[in-house]
């Protein structure tokens, strides 16, 4: 019986584990990848880019969320937190923007970069144990 228990909590550790580096490398693909969509089209640092990219409404809205706001966030981007309260209007959950990402910035979104980047995730500072993405800002 407790061998049984033993291989079950190995088990379930490796599991736990597992999924904590797929999220990871997950994470870290989505932000190179729009990274990469936002260098292709401006020059500059990561973060230049992005923000070129946020203030150029040429793109969709739903795309400047996506692309450039989410990317911003997860890399703590200190310069974006002016061009991210700007459009911001207060609204954490999202609810003004609702069904019209195609047509306005998602509230939801700019709310938790602006969290990232001002107040780092549990307190910590510039780095924590899940990890932080501003080694990808080159």
């Amino acid at each position: 019986m407790k061998r049984i228990i033993t291989f079950v909590g190995i088990g379930l550790t490796v599991l736990f584990f597992g999924f904590f580096l797929a999220i990871r490398i997950w994470i870290g693909q989505g932000i190179k990848e729009r990274v990469s969509i936002a260098k292709q089209q401006y020059s500059g640092t990561a973060e230049d880019a992005l923000l070129a990219y946020l203030s150029d409404t040429t793109h969709t809205p739903k795309d400047r969320s996506d692309v450039a706001i989410w990317t911003l966030g997860q890399i703590r981007s200190k310069k974006a937190l002016s061009a991210l309260k700007d459009p911001y209007r207060n609204d954490p959950e999202g609810m003004t923007c609702k069904y019209y990402h195609d047509k306005v910035l998602c509230q939801y979104e700019i709310h938790k970069a602006i969290v990232s980047i001002e107040r780092s995730w549990l307190g910590a500072k510039e780095k924590n144990w899940f990890g932080s993405w501003t080694r990808l800002n080159k």
